[in-house]
């Protein structure tokens, strides 16, 4: 398993940099899928009381990043070539729907919004952070959930992507890069300022297209790995009897 550190914090009571620590370990993969999180080493790494890094703990389990367990534990969330795959098949669906809201709502304040969004992912990108290169990039695609003034495929879109934010830092991992090598943004934001609606509907569905393939793969890897080692560990506790 891989050994991860924490510096520490110097103001207990700040919630969320602990959150915000523990999301870009996890999308950083310190903390890898399935891992558990031992509380009482991340506490003192932190230098922190166990009370808010469980509170930190319980917002990223609402986000769907961590998954708690009953008498077992928190830890992160698995990720299966199964949940890859619906997450990214829903993710076409609403971007269509979404695309179709938003575009006679479209104004120059979107035109601008959509330019400002851009602009940080790239930033990101230039800085090769990954936390916040995933973070503003679905900012960015985000724009218009928000704009499509539909509050109950808003908040569909809102539960949706803290898995889009794992499995994008999947991707990363996939590739072996901290962030993508180029901006691949430029086509959908000046689709999205265009006039053909369908082109920018088409162009969605293939940017979550691109190498959707190679992160399933990746998944599939994972499952494998995991399998793997759980038949060994019974193995070795066979052997122990």
């Amino acid at each position: 398993m891989v050994k991860t550190d924490f510096s520490p914090i110097a103001d207990t009571t700040r919630r969320a940099e602990i959150v915000a620590l523990l999301r870009r370990a996890i999308l950083t993969g310190q903390l890898e899928p399935g891992q558990k999180l031992n509380e009482l080493r991340i506490s003192e790494q932190m230098r922190v009381s166990r009370a808010p890094l469980r509170e930190a703990m319980r917002e990223l389990v609402q986000e769907g990043l961590l998954a708690s367990i009953p008498y077992a534990g928190t830890f992160v969330v698995d990720v299966t070539a199964k949940d890859i795959d619906d997450a990214y098949s829903l993710n076409k669906v609403l971007d269509e729907f979404a695309i179709e809201r938003t575009w006679p709502l479209r104004d120059q304040r979107f035109f601008d919004e959509i330019d400002r969004r851009h602009e940080a992912v790239k930033q990101a990108t230039r800085a090769l952070d990954t936390t916040r290169q995933i973070e503003t990039a679905l900012q960015l695609h985000g724009l218009i959930y928000e704009w499509a003034d539909n509050s109950v495929l808003l908040e569909t879109w809102q539960r949706l992507t803290s898995r889009l934010q794992m499995y994008f830092a999947l991707h990363l991992h996939a590739r072996n890069e901290p962030v993508p090598v180029e901006d691949m943004h430029e086509t959908y934001v000046r689709l999205m300022k265009g006039k053909d609606m369908r082109a920018a509907q088409r162009y969605a569905r293939e940017h979550i297209d691109i190498d959707f393939e190679e992160l399933l793969a990746y998944a599939r890897g994972l499952e494998q790995r995991e399998s793997k080692g759980a038949k060994a560990d019974r193995a070795g506790r066979n052997n122990n009897v």
